[in-house]
């Protein structure tokens, strides 16, 4: 992950936005736990990390199976029950 932009900054790029629209239209604007179409969080199943660097990678750069439309709630429901996994690539 750059380390000179927050995660949080990542974001708000162009980048993130045009990814995030992509997993939105494939998951026809719904979240895939309950279906709400309310206040919609793209969730990342799990995270890569850099072998040579140990960094993340940046949010766009996960191939879409590993992305999935969530609601507000269903996505902070997840991350209180399940820790997401991190794998070196």
């Amino acid at each position: 992950m750059t380390k000179d932009i927050s995660y949080i900054e990542m974001l708000l790029t162009e980048r993130w936005r045009q990814k995030r629209e992509k997993i939105l239209e494939r998951d026809s604007r719904k979240c895939r736990n309950c279906g709400s179409s309310q206040n919609l969080h793209i969730h990342h199943r799990q995270y890569h990390t850099d072998n040579k660097t140990g960094l993340k990678r940046e949010p766009w750069d996960y191939d879409n199976k590993y992305l999935v439309t969530l609601c507000e709630k269903c996505h902070e429901a997840g991350h209180q029950q399940y820790q997401i996994p991190s794998f070196n690539s």
